[in-house]
């Protein structure tokens, strides 16, 4: 959870937009994000114990037999968060387009953007057929943690 917070905080220092219009859009998005987050993980009663790091989510950890109830936790959190935001419809479907939105206004100035867009779509791609909301939810989080990853290590490499 502190990592969402620092998370939070960081945007709001990395875009410097032009306006203060942009900026007060920005600042808006990520405390109604923050609010809806902690609200979700109160009502799916997740603890920070329960978050999985990014390590985490790129082993076997979270398919573990002993790990199934913080994994729906973690998966219904995510959920609710997606809900909240409209990115996800009631039927467990994900608002694609709302998704590229997001991306465009909170990436806008990273010269990165494509990739993120690209994370986005593929994920979006993989998880599609799910149709219980939990677990899309998870799987959408796994998929972006593990993409984040090969990111990385691309990165380093390069």
């Amino acid at each position: 959870m502190k990592s969402l917070v620092l998370y939070a905080c960081i945007l709001i220092i990395a875009f410097q937009p032009s306006s203060s219009i942009e900026l007060k859009k920005i600042k808006n998005i990520i405390e109604t994000t923050v609010n809806d987050v902690e609200a979700c993980q109160a009502e799916n009663n997740v603890t920070d114990a329960d978050v999985y790091g990014l390590e985490d989510m790129g082993s076997d950890l979270p398919t573990q037999p002993e790990n199934e109830e913080r994994t729906r936790k973690m998966g219904c959190w995510i959920a609710c968060a997606l809900k909240r935001q409209n990115l996800m419809d009631e039927d467990s479907n994900i608002n694609e387009p709302q998704i590229h939105v997001r991306i465009n206004l909170e990436y806008g100035d990273f010269p990165d953007q494509a990739i993120v867009h690209r994370i986005g779509s593929k994920c979006m791609k993989e998880v599609r057929d799910i149709t219980q909301e939990c677990e899309k939810s998870f799987s959408l989080l796994v998929c972006a943690a593990k993409a984040v990853m090969e990111e990385r290590k691309y990165l380093l490499n390069h």
